[in-house]
């Protein structure tokens, strides 16, 4: 193919010579790319540094982020050790009680309760475990949304794992511990209760006449078991419940006069005879302290008196083994 030239005339616009060049074509098409291959490599720098200049900034952003994120790990750890201090106090506690209540231990969760937990400040960034997706739990790494990569970061990862193990660790000794105390507190509520129904306090005011045992009857002087204790004093002398309860009876009884007989659960009876007047009714529950009789001398009485009888499912025991009173 034969050689191709190109003309540029160039016509100055005061004078009339006209200045005539030949280019060959070769030229033109050589600096035609030259010029697409700069403008390209120019394109090319250009978004280069567009793309520098935004990793800069968003290097800078992760900086902050990682500073941050680095003091939030540093509150969560003086947080920790706080918790565990706790639980320690909480753990030591629940023993004590257990100890005092005697309470049976639920397989080993004692021992698991008496395991130290690891301190937070010194385990942490110790051990590394194996990487783990972020949790979904309270307190969980999934709080560290971090970008692996920069060894500031990876060193932040890892500790937001531990956090996040340590915390649930923490979350399951919580919920041992809090099973110990609600079984501790349901223990000690029923003792409450007991304790409560326990017949320790006099129910009157006065002199023991007679006690409970074998004794030569008032009435034709023959030896029989006297079930209850006699408590001499002026008629019309309050008579109170030594006990929590319920009237199961308030009505005359043959031989025991006006008679109240008290339920405190657990098979624990009191009767109370030989009285003047009777202050509560059947059904009625009545509190350790609270009236409920008037001291006499009704039914088959020598004298004013009360007759006192507890009755752990329906046998007569002797009142003085529960009263606590001087």
């Amino acid at each position: 193919m034969a050689n191709r030239f190109y003309t540029l005339l160039i016509v100055p616009e005061k004078t009339s010579q006209v200045r005539k060049i030949v280019v060959p074509g070769w030229i033109l098409k050589g600096a035609a790319i030259a010029l697409s291959l700069i403008t390209l490599v120019g394109i090319i720098m250009l978004f280069d540094y567009w793309f520098v200049m935004s990793q800069i900034g968003e290097n800078k952003q992760l900086k902050l982020e990682n500073r941050r994120l680095r003091q939030q790990v540093q509150v969560f750890k003086n947080k920790m050790t706080t918790i565990e201090s706790t639980m320690e106090r909480v753990k030591t506690f629940a023993t004590r009680l257990k100890v005092i209540t005697n309470i049976e231990d639920r397989g080993t969760l004692l021992q698991t309760l008496n395991e130290k937990i690891p301190d937070a400040a010194t385990n942490i960034g110790l051990t590394v475990p194996a990487p783990a997706a972020a949790s979904s739990e309270a307190g969980g790494s999934g709080e560290f949304a971090l970008v692996t990569g920069d060894p500031e970061e990876e060193i932040l990862r890892k500790e937001a794992e531990q956090l996040d193990s340590h915390f649930s660790l923490l979350n399951h000794e919580s919920l041992m511990t809090e099973q110990v105390l609600q079984d501790l507190y349901e223990l000690l509520a029923d003792q409450k209760a007991f304790l409560a129904a326990l017949p320790t306090r006099k129910p009157a005011v006065g002199y023991f006449t007679s006690g409970f045992g074998i004794r030569r009857s008032p009435y034709g002087g023959k030896i029989k078991m006297h079930e209850g204790l006699d408590i001499a004093n002026h008629p019309g002398t309050m008579v109170r419940a030594p006990a929590d309860g319920i009237v199961l009876f308030s009505d005359a009884k043959a031989g025991y006069g006006q008679t109240l007989i008290l339920d405190h659960g657990y098979g624990v009876e009191t009767w109370y005879g030989h009285n003047s007047k009777l202050l509560v009714t059947k059904g009625q529950k009545v509190r350790r302290g609270e009236q409920i009789a008037l001291l006499g001398n009704t039914g088959r009485s020598t004298g004013p008196h009360l007759h006192y009888e507890v009755r752990v499912r329906g046998w007569p025991v002797d009142p003085l083994s529960y009263i606590l009173e001087n």
